[in-house]
């Protein structure tokens, strides 16, 4: 009987190693190197700055005019103008002022919030998260109320000019407006007066706000 020593089996053990390596190798080879590691986050970053590389920042008029525009196709449902938390009447109303070489807008809406912007640029936003702001805004609202019988429905919506202030107001029947001289609303006591001067209200409130913040 021939003997077995013990370097033989280990023998064979080694040799079956070193050719399922080989083996291995050569299928590596054929399927070429590994693909790289994907990192999503570099992509992403890439992502963004390749979609805002050299994007100039819009001017202010641009900026305004879409912040206006939004305002007034505000729908009713999103400041709780429907549904069961419905309002009766206005969800929404802007003041608009001519100053020299600018507008101001004023928009309230139903729930509270309120916003102001320039044309020239600036403004503020963000009165919902206040109480003091909230509250003039509704009055806001309720005076809006109160003077739309002195407004007619519109589908277009012009800028007022120099001294001039122009109301809109949304409603689920459509969008009111009306125009007049900043002179006569200081001047006279009607609904319209009690609308500009509960909108100088707010913007009151709002600018004490800001400074609170600055403080």
């Amino acid at each position: 009987m021939d003997h077995i020593y013990a370097w033989e089996p280990i023998s064979v053990i080694l040799l079956i190693i070193a050719l399922v390596y080989l083996k291995r190798r050569k299928a590596a080879a054929a399927a070429g190197p590994p693909p790289p590691k994907v990192d999503k986050d570099a992509q992403l970053r890439e992502e963004i700055d390749r979609i805002t590389a050299g994007k100039p920042e819009d001017p202010p008029e641009v900026v305004y005019m879409d912040l206006r525009d939004r305002a007034l196709g505000t729908p009713a449902d999103r400041v709780g103008g429907s549904g069961e938390n419905a309002v009766d009447g206005p969800y929404g109303a802007l003041m608009e002022m001519g100053i020299p070489n600018s507008v101001v807008t004023l928009a309230c809406f139903a729930n509270g919030d309120a916003s102001l912007y320039y044309r020239t640029g600036g403004g503020m936003r963000g009165g919902i998260a206040h109480e003091s702001v909230r509250k003039v805004a509704k009055e806001f609202l309720a005076a809006s109320r109160q003077a739309l019988p002195r407004m007619i429905r519109t589908t277009s919506y012009p800028l007022p000019g120099p001294d001039r202030v122009r109301f809109y107001v949304l409603t689920k029947d459509g969008t009111f407006t009306t125009e007049t001289d900043r002179e006569t609303l200081g001047e006279t006591e009607s609904e319209l007066s009690a609308l500009f001067y509960s909108g100088q209200e707010v913007v009151s409130q709002m600018r004490e706000v800001q400074e609170q913040k600055g403080r």
